[in-house]
């Protein structure tokens, strides 16, 4: 196996047992089990990663992007948290490690749908609004009534987000690979 592949498998597993250790958490009462399985993902991707300052800032980039898309949802009734999430009247901290680990997917083990954005947003809005609708079945997270009014909110977010997501990202990696061209010159 190929450095590159590994590391691409390594980029989709870390997501996926972060969200299933955030969900764990939360459902548990134990939310900082999630935060901690994240930011030690986050910690060996920044290890490993062939490309640690573009991916410091795709992650901070789209990563507040769905940090706000959350918070304003939350506002907004679409989705609540467990009490103890909800005390500083903002998303849980689980969730926004959660989105910094989503957004260094978008560079790595699913950048093949960059080039395809109509099926980025499907797949976005497909499985982007599942996965809050496994939340709430898991009672990690409580989407508002009616429930398909909120899976519908999310259905549409994120097949708006994915295609936005792989703009931004081509965006900074244009402007990281210019620098790096300035730079040997």
């Amino acid at each position: 196996m190929s450095k590159r592949l590994g590391f691409i498998i390594f980029n989709f597993l870390g997501l996926e047992i972060t969200w299933a250790a955030c969900a764990y958490g939360a459902i548990n009462s134990q939310p900082m089990f999630g935060v901690i399985v994240g930011l030690t993902y986050l910690g060996f991707h920044f290890l490993f990663t062939p490309s640690r300052r573009t991916d410091i800032v795709t992650m901070c980039c789209l990563a507040s992007i769905g940090i706000a898309m959350d918070y304003i949802n939350m506002r907004m009734g679409i989705v609540s948290f467990h009490q103890s999430a909800s005390e500083f009247n903002f998303i849980p901290l689980w969730l926004v490690i959660l989105w910094c680990v989503f957004s260094l997917i978008i560079p790595h083990s699913i950048y093949w749908l960059s080039k395809k954005p109509k099926l980025a947003a499907i797949l976005g809005g497909v499985l982007g609004s599942a996965t809050y609708w496994l939340g709430d079945k898991l009672g990690a997270i409580f989407l508002g009534e009616p429930l398909t009014m909120s899976v519908s909110v999310y259905f549409i977010q994120w097949a708006i987000y994915m295609p936005v997501a792989y703009g931004i990202y081509r965006i900074i990696k244009n402007i990281s690979d210019n620098r790096a061209i300035i730079q040997t010159q």
